[in-house]
């Protein structure tokens, strides 16, 4: 029997599992590279260049991102569930359209209807899960959570590989499909609403929690940590291939054999931060993480300037860098949406924009700048890298005041 609460006292919300977390989250990542592999596909079939099929892409990216912005704030007022829900449904509803897109139209607004959906439903698990734990457990959850992107990314090329070479790209898109929907049913049965109640009551007071966050200084510095973060991965994925394949002269093959080393070195850093964030606090294991980046970098810097720069001395000290983003993103994450807790969702959002955006735009800078010059991989990752540790320093530094 239900012990009766006493006045004034509210109920904890309700705590989802991690596994129906993990399935609305990699909805987002596993859908933005399942296509990849089609896209040469899907120019023979609409009959138009390649650069607007990597629209595919990046309208993608642009649409999750502008989600995010949007959707924080809204499930604040309205709750996190009935979000979840319609982000879920967004994106079968645009996964279904793709299946039956008639020209590259047609094809692009059902990537914006899908992304839209992926995005809405990532970024509130995020906040899900800081409605349901302490700041330190938090990050412990997502440290876990995160994981899944980089899993979805490894195995959703694989996947639409061979979706397309069996049944074509149009298969992708159904599979989509059937796995938002599986989702849908799964959420459905399953997820609670976990949204505290909040002052967020009109859209006036909506809009005003976004010049709240930007001018928390907890808040800024620990967003600033984890997109920087972030960002050096973004330059990694985007210089890296180049690199190996045009600077060093190695196949292709090489290059994906020692990026599923860096790939296990973050699953490494999220295992850890899961495991041990919530003994050691979050504030330690980002700046475990930050310092084990910076150290990596150095020794990847020395490495260069005293052997010949091959693959190996390229990716092992990398492999710690990625550990140490790994602990580093979680723990960041948590700072983030701890620092206006009744706001959890307008920051998951903010976060997750400026996190996407700032990954966009270093990508871009990467690769115009390593065709020139390869080491500048190295450089561009080294100035994320110092950015991330003084971010999280200024974050810290707001927090404690």
């Amino acid at each position: 029997m239900n012990r009766p609460l006493p006045p004034g006292e509210v109920s904890a919300p309700p705590r989802p599992s991690l596994a129906v977390l993990v399935a609305v989250s990699a909805l987002q990542p596993f859908a933005l590279n399942v296509l990849a592999p089609a896209t040469p596909a899907l120019a023979r079939t609409f009959s138009t260049d390649y650069a607007t099929i990597q629209l595919t892409l990046g309208l993608y990216l642009l649409a999750v991102a502008v989600t995010q912005v949007v959707i924080g704030p809204i499930s604040d007022r309205f709750g996190r569930r009935p979000c979840v829900i319609g982000g879920v449904v967004l994106f079968t509803i645009g996964s279904l359209a793709g299946a039956f897109a008639i020209d590259t139209v047609t094809l692009l607004a059902a990537r914006v209807v899908q992304a839209a959906g992926g995005g809405t439903a990532f970024a509130l698990a995020r906040a899900i899960v800081r409605d349901t734990s302490g700041r330190d457990e938090a990050a412990s959850r997502i440290g876990y959570l995160t994981m899944v992107m980089v899993v979805a990314p490894m195995v959703a090329p694989f996947v639409g590989g061979v979706i397309d070479a069996q049944l074509g790209w149009r298969a992708i898109f159904g599979a989509k499909a059937v796995f938002g929907l599986a989702v849908l049913v799964y959420a459905l049965a399953v997820l609670g609403e976990t949204a505290p109640k909040t002052h967020l009551t009109s859209v006036g007071d909506m809009l005003r929690a976004f010049p709240l966050l930007l001018g928390d200084r907890g808040f800024l510095g620990y967003t600033l940590s984890l997109s920087f973060t972030s960002a050096s991965f973004f330059a990694f994925i985007a210089g890296a291939p180049f690199v190996v394949v045009e600077s060093m002269g190695h196949s292709a093959d090489v290059y994906g054999a020692f990026f599923a080393l860096t790939a296990l070195g973050y699953m490494v850093g999220n295992f850890i931060s899961g495991r041990y964030a919530l003994r050691m606090g979050t504030d330690l294991m980002v700046t475990i993480g930050t310092v084990l980046s910076l150290a990596a970098i150095l020794a990847e810097i020395a490495l260069i300037a005293a052997l010949p720069w091959t693959p190996t001395t390229l990716f092992l000290p990398l492999v710690v860098n990625a550990v140490g983003n790994g602990l580093t993103m979680p723990g960041a994450t948590a700072g983030a949406l701890s620092a206006r807790p009744e706001a959890a969702g307008t920051a998951s959002g903010v976060a997750g924009a400026l996190q996407l955006g700032l990954g966009a735009l270093v990508s871009f800078i990467t690769g115009a700048v390593v065709v020139a010059a390869p080491t500048a991989l190295i450089a561009v990752m080294a100035i994320c890298i110092v950015a991330s540790f003084a971010g999280h320093r200024f974050g810290r530094a707001g927090r404690s005041r």
